[in-house]
């Protein structure tokens, strides 16, 4: 039953499409039979979802590749001079720009930044700029607004009272 993904990758959308659902279908059915007792070989999920997660990976690498023709193709057209850089796909290939860093994304991704900002800033010596002093500094409540007097003193607690006097 396990499928290799340059199988799949021969196959058209269509037909991706109708064995993700059959798969999904008989997935369903599979954990079906597992409920109720019924199922005499548990391996077989565990194939089965490898097979949908091969697929989707199949899927995607497909979309993947129509995408990358579809802008060499907007690219090309754009340029006007197709014949040129079909004869020059070396150096067409070398001559690309970069890619800026990946947004992170995901579970804690937040997080694993800050962390990652903290750490290169301590490595090279630089505050940075979320934890300032005055940031965290408490604000001035009006005396009215606390209900004590600006300058009066805390009250004491009976049990504090009573170790003190001992």
């Amino acid at each position: 039953m396990t499928m290799k993904i340059q199988a799949m990758l021969d196959w058209s959308p269509e037909e991706k499409a109708a064995k993700g659902k059959e798969w999904a279908q008989s997935l369903f059915t599979l954990r079906l039979q597992k409920a109720t007792g019924q199922l005499e070989n548990p391996m077989k999920i565990k194939e089965l979802r490898k097979d949908i997660a091969r697929l989707k990976t199949a899927q995607h690498m497909s979309a993947a590749e129509t995408a990358a023709a579809a802008a060499h193709d907007v690219a090309a057209h754009a340029e006007g001079t197709e014949e040129r850089i079909s004869g020059n796909v070396k150096s067409a290939a070398g001559a690309a720009k970069p890619k800026d860093h990946a947004v992170a994304s995901g579970k804690g991704a937040k997080k694993r930044a800050a962390a990652h900002k903290k750490k290169t800033a301590a490595a090279t010596g630089k505050k940075t700029g979320g934890s300032s002093a005055k940031a965290h500094a408490p604000s001035k409540k009006s005396s009215a607004a606390s209900g004590k007097a600006a300058g009066a003193p805390k009250a004491k607690s009976a049990a504090t009272k009573k170790s003190k006097k001992k």
